[in-house]
């Protein structure tokens, strides 16, 4: 871990600087170390939790992988990715200094030694091989049903984006899926499987919305502790999944567009009949990758209006698909932005209201009318 050592004298870089080159803890130190500066055991098992850091839910692991108790955020502070080690993980979390960090933990400091507290470590989780990852994610695949007209998938579909004309799509099923939380299976529900695709064609991951049994709504799932369950879950990840797309629709006449969730992209479909591919977040559609072989010379990004982020002053959503913008006109490729007319909207609440507000006032039997460009097929 760098410092710049700003407010320390000659003596005690020199010495921060040593201290940090020697600094070693096994596995169960570190989560004990971190546990005793505030960081709760459940953040520390090798599964995405919520973020200690931003507190931003689903996005942080903490992995250890090269020994010095390492973690990622995926999206810190609804921007980019952050990484570290463990000693910046306690720095952020504790806002403590490294020096006096340095000095608490190998009992240098003469008045302010925190002692590292001998918490129960629970033992850190054994990374899955990709083999075992693999057969899950084919064998909820293979067991789940292609996606067919009037199943609950489609009705889902239907009541998040009325009038939705889109057909069932080949890279949607419908299964019956465990949901885990702290290690104990909660359930099964039934629920859409998405498969995402890398540019290559690979499988990086299968994502899961879970679904009411009966209604055609998110399944409502609490833990036994009364805690409201995010009903929307990547499963495990075979690839990386920078560039990527769930492959909704094939493209028309070379063109393409790409957003960041599900319903978003099909309420898009509907705005303005452009085919459409779900890239599952807006971190990830900052990275979309066109792939080669399917003649594509168009994209469309629709682009999330989220509101400002007071501290980076920018709108997440927009500034993403601006990002991606960039990239792929300096890659040769035309690039289309649209964006809601409504600040705090995706293109499902834009589609949805339009829809509504057209149906209030139309005669009986008149259809909404949409873009004249024709429907694309799944």
């Amino acid at each position: 871990m760098n410092t710049t050592g700003r407010g320390l004298s000659p003596e005690q870089y020199e010495w921060l600087q040593r201290t940090l080159k020697g600094f070693t803890l096994s596995p169960e130190a570190w989560i004990s170390t971190l546990m005793s500066y505030g960081i709760p055991a459940d953040y520390l098992t090798g599964r995405a939790t919520a973020c200690p850091v931003c507190g931003g839910d689903d996005r942080f692991t903490y992995d250890n992988k090269h020994g010095r108790g390492d973690w990622v955020c995926r999206q810190c502070n609804g921007g980019d990715p952050m990484a570290g080690d463990g000693l910046q993980l306690i720095t952020r979390v504790a806002h403590i200094g490294l020096f006096r960090l340095m000095r608490e933990l190998t009992g240098g400091a003469p008045s302010s030694t925190r002692p590292v507290v001998d918490f129960k470590a629970p033992r850190p989780k054994r990374k899955a091989s990709p083999a075992f990852v693999e057969k899950r994610l084919n064998g909820m695949w293979q067991d789940a049903r292609p996606q067919t007209v009037g199943d609950l998938s489609m009705r889902y579909l239907q009541e998040r984006v009325p009038g939705l004309t889109a057909g069932p799509s080949a890279s949607l099923r419908l299964g019956v899926l465990e949901y885990r939380h702290d290690g104990a299976v909660l359930g099964k529900w039934p629920g859409i499987l998405a498969r995402f695709e890398l540019p290559d064609g690979r499988l990086g991951t299968l994502h899961r919305t879970f679904l009411d049994p009966i209604k055609p709504a998110k399944a409502a799932i609490v833990s036994a502790d009364g805690e409201i369950l995010d009903a929307k879950l990547n499963d495990m990840t075979l690839n990386p999944l920078a560039g990527g797309a769930v492959r909704l629709m094939q493209p028309v006449d070379g063109e393409i567009g790409v957003g960041e969730g599900l319903e978003t992209v099909y309420g898009a479909f509907m705005e303005t009949g452009v085919p459409v591919w779900n890239c599952l977040n807006r971190v990830l559609l900052s990275k979309f990758v066109v792939p080669e072989g399917l003649g594509i010379k168009v994209v469309h990004i629709f682009m999330d209006f989220d509101h400002i982020d007071l501290k980076t002053g920018k709108s997440p959503g927009v500034a993403a698909g601006m990002a991606l913008a960039k990239r792929l006109r300096a890659e040769g490729y035309t690039v289309v932005q649209h964006r809601p007319r409504l600040r705090g909207t995706d293109f499902a609440d834009q589609w949805k209201a339009r829809f509504l507000a057209a149906n209030e006032v139309a005669p009986t039997g008149q259809r909404l009318v949409r873009a004249s460009r024709p429907a694309a097929t799944a």
